[in-house]
């Protein structure tokens, strides 16, 4: 028997007629340059710029979208009761996959025919059309039916993270007044200066140091000093940063991960950093709580040069030690602690005392016009005829993107005249999204992105049946909002109000 692949605007192939859910290669296209972890010389960033990355979100959608199918409870009866009512139009359970000559293109469809009974059938092929015409009331045994994918948003410059530095007083840890830049070009105007008009470098404002520049003092440290002797090997073998590690006490509400790892956590679930002058982990589950797209945190000692190696001529700067707190929207797993330090010009930098914690439970804020969270465990909703779009952003988990995504298509489908009053009061609306999920998904085990599906109809979280691990990847969490169809995007950055 003949496979038939039938699809949506992206032109897949699949070698095997079992139903994809999803697709891997596309994924797998994703540009995913946003950052993975704190970097080197700053007391504490805000990584994630949630009004931003909705907007962004909401620009994936490009123009009307529609699905196979939409709530089918209300309509079911009618078509049971009332056969002259479908007389008119075609019963909508007589047609079938009508002729490939319709589909997704750039000539407009032809008419349908009279109502003579036959039904609607979909097909794609070179125009844009519904594909209607006669065809066979069942579609073939093998159909596989693959939502269309919203491709990804054209890659923009990642958004700057809002750093604090420190100005030329707060900083003990200078070089020694002989150390200079050695072959550097000061392409910043200064270092440190008094006063200056303008701030010279994303990051960096006048009169504070930029820690990149040559020589240049670091933040200062609060940790106990390994310096007899200042070697990395010296630092890892410290049984004091091991004890507090081992000794710290799990904040009510979380459950630890690991516990005195020698990696951070990465991943594109980073929040953001800061940096604690105790290895504290109460200290750091407030900084979690306060940022509501926060689940976990990843605590840890660092050795960090003193002053900036590089283009230095002092090569061999002394050791301090760091306590840096972490925060995650995405699974602290040992898993994804895969930053083991580096090599920072001559100088090892080294990770010891890593613990990394989850809340025990989490439900994301719900956004507006949004309500009935529901999670599916690690389960995605694998119904394709009522699914009107996909489209995953790289980033920690924040099912307000698949809000601000959902909102947009509905108000483009509005204005396309795809969303009206007639289809809408029999429950008929295959333009009209009135829940959509958010997933969050993670590649080799670290996170990646939120990947959100529009549905015109209302699914329960046991209907959840696709697992999504295949070729590396899963699903660590999911959910799904019910909508209002006739809400827009007019709101972003509601929950930046849960962060400090």
């Amino acid at each position: 028997m003949r496979s038939f692949i039938i699809i949506g605007a992206a032109a897949l192939a699949a070698a095997s007629p079992a139903p994809q859910g999803i697709d891997f290669n596309q994924l797998n296209a994703i540009v995913n340059n946003g950052p993975k972890g704190p970097p080197m010389g700053v007391v504490s960033q805000s990584a994630y710029h949630q009004a931003e990355a909705q907007n962004k979100a909401a620009s994936a959608v490009t123009g009307v979208a529609t699905a196979k199918q939409a709530k089918r409870d209300t309509s079911a009866n009618l078509e049971s009761r009332s056969p002259t009512f479908w007389g008119l139009f075609g019963s909508p359970s007589s047609g079938g996959y009508g002729s490939s000559n319709g589909g997704y293109g750039n000539t407009p469809p032809p008419p349908p025919p009279a109502g003579n009974g036959s039904g609607p059938g979909y097909g794609y092929g070179s125009g844009y059309g519904s594909g209607y015409g006669g065809g066979n009331s069942t579609a073939p045994t093998n159909t596989v039916v693959v939502p269309a994918q919203t491709p990804s948003p054209t890659p923009t410059p990642t958004p700057a993270a809002t750093t604090r530095t420190f100005s030329a007083g707060e900083s003990t840890n200078l070089a020694p007044s002989s150390c200079t830049p050695v072959s550097w070009t000061n392409t910043f105007a200064f270092t440190s200066a008094p006063a200056c008009a303008t701030a010279i470098e994303v990051g960096t404002f006048c009169g504070f140091i930029n820690p990149e520049d040559p020589c240049a003092a670091q933040p200062n440290a609060y940790g106990p000093s390994q310096n007899s002797p200042d070697t990395a090997e010296a630092f890892k073998s410290n049984s004091v940063y091991h004890e507090l590690a081992t000794s710290a006490k799990t904040p009510s509400g979380y459950e630890q991960a690991f516990s005195d790892l020698s990696a951070s956590v990465s991943g594109s679930g980073y929040l953001g950093y800061y940096e604690l002058e105790s290895y504290d982990t109460a200290a750091c589950a407030a900084k979690c709580e306060s940022t509501a797209t926060c689940t976990g945190f990843d605590l840890f000692i660092e050795r960090d040069p003193k002053w900036n190696p590089r283009q230095c001529s002092c090569t061999k700067p002394d050791s301090v030690t760091r306590f840096k707190c972490t925060l995650w929207g995405q699974d602290v797993t040992k898993a994804s602690a895969t930053n083991n330090g580096q090599d920072q010009d001559g100088f090892e930098v080294v990770i010891v005392g890593s613990n990394g914690y989850n809340k025990k439970t989490y439900t994301p804020p719900t956004p507006p016009s949004c309500s009935k969270p529901q999670s599916c465990g690690h389960k995605l909703h694998n119904q394709q005829p009522y699914c009107m779009g996909q489209s995953t952003f790289p980033g920690p988990f924040d099912p307000s993107l698949c809000a601000a995504y959902a909102q947009k298509q509905n108000s483009v489908n509005r204005k396309g005249g795809i969303i009206g009053a007639f289809l809408s009061m029999f429950g008929m609306n295959k333009g009209g999204c009135v829940q959509f999920q958010a997933a969050y998904l993670e590649k080799d085990g670290v996170g990646f992105g939120t990947h959100c599906r529009l549905f015109t109809k209302k699914f329960v979280a046991a209907q959840a049946n696709l697992e999504i691990n295949t070729a590396g990847w899963g699903c660590q969490k999911s959910f799904t909002f019910d909508l209002d169809v006739n809400a827009s995007f007019n709101w972003g950055g509601f929950s930046l109000k849960r962060e400090e």
